[in-house]
């Protein structure tokens, strides 16, 4: 008897050839625990009739075993990778990408392979556990019936839920709810939701969905009712390679049967609106189409910022949210050289408000992604009171061990203190064993 229910899909390769995603990310994972909860093509977008550059080609070799056979159609509610007709720049009507320079400055550019960015060269995590223990890793059959004893009859065993959900990977996960939903009939989030409460609720319920299912339901929490969380679009939305933009969006229609640039766009305003719908474009030119030129970029963020009366906004936009990440970092460098500034410093000046927000994040993103996660755990704990929810955020959505080890690391030499120890002076109970089992710190006294 097979114990797993056929697939319902898988998730597409994410980034370009030598670019990792989203240290959440994880290429070719299964999503068998949510059939009707694939990416989905709005209809309004043109027919799939190619493939992102860097992509498989199109006439792909016949499948092993089958010589000259097609090959299948594409698992449930995953078309083929699209090919968009070109669109025109946010806030550039008509315009193109920009041109090669006629006389490009070749500045020397070091690869940066310390953090899954674009750019990055690091594998990511794709072992059945995130941190594993001596012993080989439960089966998900295993794991269900762990979760299912657990929560059955009076009372909930805590601990053993902890020690499923909160130390797998995604895809392992997926399969758990899977096989949990044919053996007992319910689904698991509700079952978890039902069996437990507050912070440590929340965690296990980001936990427990699929990566881009989480991401769109944290953008829709974000503007539902009244007010926006407008620090949580910033890091779901910001910094975002082009396939893993298109996916999220389609994910986002596939559930709430809306466009994520519409419903975003009702509710944030003026250039922070501008930042959002650039970076939800997916048009960043990630590897390098165009030769740039680092000393014109350097030159034109001056005159736009520190070099005139007020601020040309746009083209600190369009710069930021349109270059490869290798060319900004270097452009970043030079500017520090040339004019004695750090380049977030610079927009802590020029901008103000959650655009100047979105744009110091998008710049400690592409600079160092693990220092830029680390830094916002500590804001997300520092002052009165714990921002509980964004701490919860940051810990599952970068959970995946290599880059999670680095993020430790930066924490630790930022701040000269253990993420463990922080951790652990802001919370209590429960919660905090999850969080201490997602960064893969057990549990002492």
């Amino acid at each position: 008897m097979s114990y797993y229910p056929p697939q319902g899909g898988y998730y597409p390769q994410y980034g370009q050839p030598g670019q990792p995603p989203h240290p959440h990310y994880a290429a070719g994972a299964p999503i068998p625990g949510y059939p009707m909860m694939q990416p989905q093509v709005p209809p309004h977008h043109p027919p799939a009739t190619g493939a992102y550059p860097g992509y498989p080609p199109q006439q792909p070799a016949p499948y092993a075993g089958y010589p000259g056979a097609a090959p299948p159609p594409a698992p449930y509610g995953y078309p083929a990778p699209q090919q968009h007709a070109p669109q025109p720049y946010y806030g550039y009507p008509g315009t193109a990408p920009p041109p090669a320079h006629a006389a490009p400055v070749h500045t020397p550019i070091m690869p940066l392979s310390h953090a899954p960015t674009m750019g990055a060269t690091m594998p990511l995590q794709t072992a059945p556990s995130y941190y594993a223990t001596t012993g080989p890793v439960p089966t998900p059959q295993q794991d269900a019936e762990t979760i299912h004893a657990a929560c059955k009859g009076f009372g909930t065993d805590e601990k053993r839920v902890i020690s499923v959900v909160a130390t797998r990977t995604s895809e392992h996960l997926a399969q758990v709810a899977s096989v949990y939903r044919q053996f007992y009939g319910r689904d698991l989030v509700d079952v978890l939701k039902k069996e437990t409460s507050g912070h440590f609720s929340r965690a296990l319920h980001y936990l427990i969905l699929p990566p881009l299912l989480l991401d769109a339901e944290l953008v829709h929490d974000a503007i539902v009712g009244a007010g926006t969380n407008e620090r949580c679009l910033i890091q779901v939305l910001v910094g975002r390679t082009n396939a893993d933009m298109a996916q999220l969006k389609s994910m986002y229609y596939a559930k709430y049967h809306k466009s994520l640039e519409s419903d975003v766009k009702g509710d944030v305003s003026g250039y922070f609106e501008k930042l959002l719908m650039m970076s939800m474009q997916g048009m960043r030119d990630e590897i390098g189409h165009y030769q740039y030129n680092v000393e014109a970029d350097v030159h034109s963020l001056y005159k736009a910022g520190e070099g005139r009366i007020g601020t040309d906004e746009s083209t600190f936009i369009h710069i930021l949210t349109n270059r490869p990440d290798a060319h900004l970092r270097a452009v970043f460098a030079q500017y520090q050289t040339r004019y004695g500034k750090k380049f977030t410093r610079v927009i802590k000046k020029e901008f103000s408000g959650w655009v100047k927000t979105g744009l110091v994040y998008l710049v400690s993103w592409i600079t160092n992604p693990a220092h830029c996660v680390a830094k916002h755990l500590e804001k997300s704990m520092a002052g009165a009171g714990t921002d509980d929810q964004q701490l919860t955020r940051l810990l599952v959505r970068n959970r995946t061990q290599p880059f999670m080890s680095q993020v430790k690391a930066a924490y630790q030499a930022k701040y000269r203190k253990t993420l463990r120890d922080r951790i652990k002076g802001e919370t209590s109970g429960d919660y905090r064993r999850t969080l201490f089992s997602v960064i893969g710190e057990p549990e002492r006294g």
